[in-house]
């Protein structure tokens, strides 16, 4: 099998151009963020696209 490692706009691109859409794709951070803002940020993400977090 050969694996093709691709940019996320090209991965996106791709997509589009099959006619599907990304069900879920969002940033939650970035390098400089600190891992207790990305998993609020995660959970935020998360609740927006209508998954229940259990506390």
């Amino acid at each position: 099998m050969k694996l093709i490692i691709q940019s996320i706009k090209n991965y996106l691109k791709s997509k589009k151009d099959r006619g599907l859409e990304p069900v879920f794709f969002e940033k939650i951070g970035d390098q400089k963020t600190s891992r207790d803002q990305m998993r609020k940020n995660l959970i935020k993400a998360l609740e927006k696209n209508g998954w229940t977090i259990k506390k």
